[in-house]
């Protein structure tokens, strides 16, 4: 009998995808830290080692100092210019709500890093901070990045780096200010139009949510284990690693339920 031929399988190398972030200075790749100038700060940041994990090419995005509208705007001028077929994920690392960003002179600007006269000119036309008007504009983001993605077919998955209003923790005689937050927060209409791709959705841990700076890191441990030192909380090496690893680690769980179950909430900010 003759020998079968043996066969070959060619292996060929098929470009990797790329994965696309975006945040604040809890995400920007070339953070330096001002409480602590003499630290060397150039460890791989989450989105690099999340992107190692998944085997994608990174494009970092993360601006100090960036509000919400900067890491919508910034990730949606991204995918436009990028194939969405070598798009592997977009994953925002969204921040607090009530920051600025503008574009003066066509250059994204942070309301901390504009020159003095600019400041002052645009400040003076700004109107009045509302904090419902700046929670149901970042929910609005959150919510047009996630239609936006899906309508295109491209992966997304969102998270809450730092906390939506404010750390709890930062606020002694903080729980009527929280609990009126928690109720803007739970009575928007985009509340329960946040899909799944949204880990610790809704970002409040008295709706059942988490934000990753008080609840994965919890940067205002004894320990500080995560922080770059005592003056500086944002995240060092390990807390950079503690963020990729939990995110990679979440992928694979969080999509096993279609439905997403609220802790019971009332007037007065307590779960039932």
């Amino acid at each position: 009998m003759a020998k079968l031929a043996k066969s070959y399988v060619a292996h060929v190398r098929t470009p990797k995808k790329t994965l696309i972030a975006s945040g604040c200075s809890w995400t920007n790749e070339n953070f330096w830290s001002d409480s602590n100038p003499d630290i060397d700060c150039s460890w791989p940041k989450w989105p690099e080692l999340l992107a190692k994990k998944l085997d994608m090419e990174c494009i970092n995005l993360g601006r100090s100092g960036a509000g919400n509208e900067y890491i919508f705007s910034s990730l949606l001028d991204q995918i436009k210019q990028t194939n969405k077929d070598n798009i592997g994920l977009v994953i925002p690392a969204w921040t607090q709500v009530h920051r600025k960003d503008i574009k003066v002179r066509g250059i994204w600007k942070h309301i901390g890093d504009i020159s003095l006269p600019d400041y002052t000119a645009i400040r003076n036309k700004m109107p009045p901070i509302s904090v419902a008007g700046n929670a149901d504009k970042s929910l609005t983001y959150y919510y047009n990045l996630q239609e936006i993605c899906k309508s295109k077919k491209i992966p997304l998955k969102q998270f809450q780096m730092l906390p939506f209003f404010r750390s709890n923790k930062e606020l002694p005689k903080g729980l009527l200010i929280c609990t009126r937050e928690v109720n803007i927060l739970y009575n928007n209409p985009y509340f329960k139009k946040i899909d799944n791709n949204f880990i610790g959705w809704p970002t409040e841990r008295r709706l059942g949510g988490f934000n990753f700076c008080d609840d994965i890191l919890d940067i205002y441990a004894n320990e500080r284990t995560y922080c770059i030192s005592d003056l500086d909380n944002h995240p060092n090496a390990k807390g950079h690693e503690k963020i990729a690893e939990f995110l990679y680690d979440r992928f694979s769980t969080m999509n096993k339920s279609k439905e997403r179950s609220y802790k019971p909430y009332n007037s007065q900010g307590r779960g039932a």
